[in-house]
This record gives C-alpha cells, sequence and structure tokens, in this order.
C-alpha cells in the first residue's frame, strides 16, 4: 500500500517494501536528505545480489499512479499475455500517439520523426516512436543512427515480441547503421534490451533535475520555462538557485540511464 505514510517513512535510509523475493520497490520522498550517490550505491548492491530495486519518487506516483501500478504488475508477472504476431503494424498520428504515450508510459510522450503502434481488434495495444536519422561522422562516412525514444504496452498487457515487432518494421523503412535507446535506471536494469540483441554501450551519470511542486513537474536545467527563466532575469535580487527555490522548485536526481546500441 503506497500511501503518504509510507513516503514520509522513507525519510529513513532503508525503508524499502519487499514485492517478492527479486522485486524490491524504495520509496523517494521529494524532500529528503539523501545524497545521489547513496541511492546508486544502494541500487547496485541489490543488482550484485541479483535483486532488482525500483526507485519511486514521490512525485511519480502523485502524478502518474496508475502507470507505475501497471508497470509493477509487469514486473510481478501479473499483466495477460498477448502475442505480438497477432497484431497489425499501423502508422499512428501525433493525437494517437500522445494520448497513448501519456496514458500509458511512466514519461509521457515526446516528439518523434516515426510513430508506430500495434493494434488488435481495431484497438491500439503497444506504440514506440523513433527519432528522425542522425549521421555519426565519428563513426564513418554515411553512418547513419537512430533512436527508440519511447516505447508502451497498454495498461495491464504484456506484448509477447512486441517490441521487437515494432523495432523490425521501423528498420524496414528507415536504413541506419545502428539504433540507440535508454534505459532509465531508476526503473531499468536493462535486461529486455538485452534479450533483443541490445549492447550496453554506456552508462550515463546521475542527472539534477528542478521538481516544480506547485504543478509536480520535472525539468532538466536547460528546459527549464521560458516564463521562469524571464521573470529571473527581470529582477536583480536572487541568484537563479534562490529565485526558483522562492519559487516552490526543489532539486532532485534520477540515478542516470543505461545507454544501448543495436548494430546492423
Amino acid at each position: 500500500n503506497i500511501n503518504h505514510q509510507a513516503f514520509l517513512l522513507s525519510k529513513e535510509p532503508y525503508y524499502i517494501i519487499n514485492c517478492n523475493d527479486n522485486l524490491h520497490l524504495r520509496l523517494i520522498p521529494v524532500e529528503n536528505r539523501f545524497q545521489v550517490n547513496e541511492l546508486v550505491d544502494l541500487q547496485d548492491k541489490f543488482r550484485q545480489d541479483g535483486l532488482f530495486l525500483v526507485q519511486l519518487w514521490e512525485d511519480v506516483w502523485l502524478t502518474k499512479p496508475n502507470q507505475v501500478i501497471s508497470r509493477l504488475h509487469s514486473f510481478l508477472g501479473l499483466n495477460k499475455s498477448f502475442h505480438g504476431r497477432k497484431a497489425k503494424v499501423i502508422s499512428l498520428n501525433i493525437a494517437d500517439t500522445t494520448r497513448f504515450l501519456n496514458s500509458n508510459h511512466l514519461q509521457g510522450y515526446i516528439k518523434a520523426k516515426y510513430n508506430f503502434g500495434l493494434i488488435a481488434d481495431g484497438e491500439i495495444i503497444a506504440a514506440a516512436n523513433f527519432s528522425d536519422t542522425r549521421p555519426m561522422k565519428n563513426k564513418g562516412e554515411g553512418y547513419l543512427s537512430a533512436e527508440l525514444v519511447r516505447f508502451a504496452s497498454k495498461d495491464g498487457l504484456t506484448i509477447v515480441g512486441g517490441l521487437s515487432k515494432l523495432i523490425k518494421h521501423f528498420l524496414n523503412e528507415v536504413k541506419i547503421n545502428d539504433l540507440m535507446t535508454y534505459a532509465d535506471r531508476d526503473w531499468s536494469l536493462g535486461k529486455g534490451y538485452d534479450k533483443l540483441g541490445f549492447q550496453l554501450t554506456k552508462i550515463t551519470e546521475p542527472a539534477l533535475l528542478y521538481l516544480d511542486q506547485k504543478k509536480m513537474v520535472r525539468y532538466f536545467p536547460h528546459r527549464l520555462p521560458k516564463n521562469v527563466i524571464s521573470d529571473f532575469e527581470k529582477q536583480d535580487i536572487l541568484n537563479l538557485e534562490d529565485y526558483l527555490a522562492a519559487n516552490s522548485f526543489i532539486k532532485i536526481f534520477n540515478t542516470g540511464n543505461l545507454k544501448y546500441h543495436l548494430y546492423q
């Protein structure tokens, strides 16, 4: 039972919910004194013991409870299985992609060049979007890469072979030398990408984020709202850090990403 009291208790260094023998849930209140290395070290300790530790931040739970529960159900094997071979690949418009990813992905929709979905019985059951191709001159003349930006399946469903089917469709449509993607270390050990033949190429450093506590929206420092920066520049009393704090922004962080490449 994840509730406000649970997040208050989670200010204790090792308040962890054991979901089953493998899956453990670390609740992180937005107001805490943790250092990023504490969470990364704890995560690595669990991984070395063959255990999976999910880092659930309070703002994620408050804004995306249905998506959190769906993801945890998937980890616990509580979803219904549906074979991807029974579904048809279609191109999705921006409106359908936005609606589906905002409903079924923890990080929601983000704009990308290509949007594809799996449809069964007239209903979208999975969606993925991919970036435009990018020349990688450091890898040779004519070398092209693209990114798998988002993938999600419908709440309550595990689409067996679904992501693989969408990737194969994309690779047939767009000729590239490699496909890159990221796995959020707060939520993933990257095992799904390992099974698809992706290679782990980098572990990115934890990133600083600012959380607007009024709207419960996260921002990277270089993507703070334009109106916030504009209002800050109109005054000359506070520095940016103090100005953000005075306007209900607090610092939080993630534990980084696993960067993967699928080479063609």
